[in-house]
């Protein structure tokens, strides 16, 4: 009896150290096979500043956990790609502008993937997230004392969102973290909003 309750002990812990581990690379956010919108967290690969960027310059962020894109699988470090479509650095305290865009999910293999995606939050380095339910149509996140810049995007605007300060110039830290609502490209789900 008492090597068959040993037994049990470690069949048991085996079962859950592989539960857990399978646990980890599941995608938080399952709309297999749907174009239905699912929330990916991403952090910053460089310093973004409105001081020192141009238009057209490219934007980086890697996702922090697994998602389910229609089918898909976009894995944990799987890269946002986008561009900065319009930068207006802060003159004499007045008022500084990002708009930024990011159309194109390149998976750790290397293949692209087209997407469209709205930015709904943008955090510092370490902040606990959690999904907004219900995923928002339009997003206006107010300044606030973590960045001092407010963000505002919509789902149906061919960018992801715009960072706007004033008194200084918009910048975002490496490692900042940012929650999209990504879809696969073409596929705005008008139903959604009615």
């Amino acid at each position: 009896m008492k090597g068959t309750m040993k037994y049990l002990g470690i069949v048991s812990t085996a079962l859950a150290l592989t539960l857990f581990a399978a646990a980890e690379d599941t995608p938080r956010n399952t709309n297999a096979g749907t174009d239905q919108p699912v929330i990916a967290t991403a952090a910053l690969q460089r310093n973004l500043d409105a001081k020192k960027a141009k238009q057209g310059d490219p934007v980086t962020v890697k996702l922090t956990e697994s998602v389910q894109l229609a089918g898909t699988k976009l894995p944990r470090n799987t890269q946002l790609i986008g561009h900065i479509d319009t930068v207006q650095p802060s003159e004499n305290k007045g008022t500084s502008k990002v708009v930024l865009t990011f159309d194109q999910a390149q998976l750790p293999d290397g293949k692209q993937i087209a997407i469209k995606s709205t930015i709904v939050g943008v955090y510092p380095e370490g902040t606990q997230l959690v999904s907004p339910n219900p995923l928002p149509l339009d997003v206006l996140q107010e300044p606030s004392s973590p960045h001092g810049y407010s963000l505002t995007s919509n789902v149906a605007d061919a960018n992801s969102g715009t960072l706007t300060a004033n008194g200084k110039d918009v910048r975002v830290e490496n490692g900042s973290e940012l929650q999209f609502e990504v879809t696969p490209a073409g596929s705005f789900v008008g139903s959604r909003g009615k």
